[in-house]
């Protein structure tokens, strides 16, 4: 890695820290363009995206980060911690949208169980045998 190319990812860094996203993106973008393989840029590209509060793009520049360099640690938590994060946010949506049995109309509750009346009345009857 050049000497530019390391000052352009610690500016980015610190746009990055203080909330100036679009910069920082612009610049781990230039630093990604300049030299594909740079893990730390595409990690500086996922930083962006969570701060963004886009966890799915998020992860899936993570997981670049990670395949331009399998040795880059923090790009391996994060994706990781990302890709828990998403599926049981998959899993949360599924038990929430899975179809519920029908709960059974008045009329048929009350066909399935005899009232208070009726068996007050059959009590009746049987007394008087």
């Amino acid at each position: 890695m050049s000497d530019a190319t390391y000052e352009t990812l610690l500016q980015a860094d610190r746009l990055l820290l203080y909330g100036l996203h679009d910069q920082a993106e612009t610049l781990y973008a230039q630093v990604l363009e300049k030299e594909p393989g740079n893990s730390e840029a595409a990690f500086g590209l996922a930083r962006v995206a969570l701060e963004r509060g886009d966890e799915p793009l998020a992860h899936e520049r993570a997981q670049l980060a990670v395949k331009l360099n399998p040795r880059n640690d923090d790009a391996h938590r994060l994706e990781k911690r990302l890709a828990e994060i998403l599926a049981a946010r998959r899993a949360g949506q599924t038990a929430h949208h899975q179809p519920t049995a029908g709960r059974p109309s008045e009329q048929a509750a009350f066909a399935r169980n005899r009232s208070m009346a009726d068996h007050r009345a059959s009590e009746g009857e049987k007394n008087k045998k």
